[in-house]
C-alpha cells in the first residue's frame, strides 16, 4: 500500500509541476516523472507483451523528451509549430498514430484506459498554448486513420486504441475553437469509455472471438452503441457537444466530420452485428429481468453511459 500511495503521489506531483511551472526544464521534469510512473504502473513481469510495451513506450516518450530539450535553443517562429507536431507524437495522434495501438494491445485493459484518457491531458493542455497552422493536419491525419485503422480489427484492445486516435483528433479539434471544451470533452469521453474498459477487464476479453462466448451481451451491445454515437447513449451528445464548439468550420470540414462519424458507426456496428444475432438466438427478453447479485455491479456500470445520455437529453430540451 505505501509504495501505491508513493506512486500516485508522484504522478499527481508530474501533473503539478507541469502545470504550475513558468519553466520549461520544469516543465520537461514533470513529463519525465509521468512517464516513469506510468511505466511502473503498466508493467507485468509475467506477461512478455507488457514488458516490450514497456520497452517501446520509454523509446518512444524518451526520444520525444529528447527533440523537447532540444526544442529549447529553437527561434520562436518555429516554436508552436514544432511543439505541436512533437506533442502529438507523444499521445499519439496523427500523423504519429503508429505506436499507439501497438503498445496498447500488450497492457492490461486498466493501463489502456489510462494511456487513452489521463496520459493525454499535459500534452493537450501545452498544445493548447501554443497553437499553430499544423494542428488541422494532426486533426485530419488523427480522424482519418483513427477511422481506417478501426476496419477488420479482431483484436478489441487495438480496436478501442484506433477509436482514441480518432476521438483525439475531436479533442484537437475543440481545442482549437479556443476554448476549454476539450476538457470537457476528454471527460466525457473518460465517462463513455470506463464501462467499456471495466465489462471487457471484469471478463479478461481481448478479442471478437471471446465476446461470441461471454455472458454479458447485452451491456456489450449497449455500450457498443453508445460508443458509435447512437442517441440517446453518450456517445451522441459527445459528438453534439463537439458540433456546437466547431460550429464556426467551414461547410465542407463539417461535412468531412459528418462522414467520419457515420463511417465510425458503421464500423461498431459490424463489431455488434454479430453478437446481436448470437444473442436473440441464445436468450429471451424475458431473461433480461432475472436479478443475480454478483451482476449488480456490471449492471450499475454498464447503464452508465445510457443514464448519463438521457441526463444530457433531458438537460437540452429544458
Amino acid at each position: 500500500m505505501l509504495n501505491v500511495a508513493l506512486f500516485m503521489f508522484m504522478y499527481i506531483m508530474s501533473f503539478h509541476l507541469v502545470m504550475n511551472s513558468d519553466d520549461w526544464f520544469m516543465v520537461w521534469f514533470g513529463l519525465e516523472i509521468n512517464m516513469m510512473v506510468f511505466i511502473i504502473f503498466m508493467y507485468n513481469y509475467n506477461s512478455m507483451m507488457s514488458i516490450e510495451s514497456c520497452l517501446k513506450y520509454f523509446f518512444i516518450q524518451g526520444l520525444g523528451s529528447a527533440i523537447f530539450m532540444s526544442v529549447f535553443y529553437i527561434s520562436s517562429e518555429w516554436l508552436s509549430m514544432i511543439l505541436c507536431m512533437l506533442l502529438s507524437y507523444k499521445i499519439g495522434a496523427g500523423p504519429f498514430f503508429f505506436w499507439f495501438p501497438s503498445v496498447c494491445s500488450g497492457i492490461s485493459w486498466i493501463s489502456c484506459y489510462v494511456l487513452m484518457t489521463l496520459q493525454k491531458v499535459i500534452p493537450l493542455m501545452l498544445m493548447s498554448i501554443f497553437m499553430s497552422w499544423v494542428m488541422y493536419l494532426i486533426v485530419i491525419v488523427s480522424l482519418s486513420f483513427g477511422v481506417l485503422g478501426s476496419f477488420n480489427q479482431s483484436d478489441l484492445k487495438q480496436l478501442i486504441a484506433y477509436s482514441s486516435v480518432y476521438h483525439l483528433g475531436w479533442i484537437l479539434l475543440c481545442n482549437l475553437s479556443d476554448d476549454i471544451f476539450w476538457l470537457n470533452y476528454l471527460l466525457m469521453y473518460m465517462l463513455m469509455i470506463f464501462p467499456v474498459v471495466n465489462l471487457l477487464s471484469w471478463l479478461n476479453i481481448s478479442n471478437l472471438i471471446s465476446i461470441m462466448k461471454m455472458k454479458y451481451k447485452k451491456w456489450f451491445i449497449v455500450l457498443m452503441l453508445s460508443m458509435s454515437g447512437m442517441p440517446p447513449f453518450l456517445g451522441f451528445f459527445l459528438k453534439w457537444f463537439a458540433f456546437v464548439s466547431i460550429f464556426k468550420f467551414e461547410f465542407s470540414f463539417m461535412m468531412f466530420l459528418i462522414i467520419c462519424s457515420v463511417v465510425m458507426f458503421y464500423v461498431y456496428f459490424r463489431v455488434i452485428y454479430d453478437v446481436l444475432l448470437t444473442f436473440f438466438s441464445e436468450m429471451m427478453w424475458g431473461n433480461l429481468l432475472v436479478f443475480q447479485k454478483n451482476e449488480f455491479y456490471l449492471d450499475l456500470v454498464g447503464s452508465v453511459g445510457l443514464m448519463l445520455g438521457l441526463f444530457f437529453s433531458f438537460f437540452f430540451m429544458m
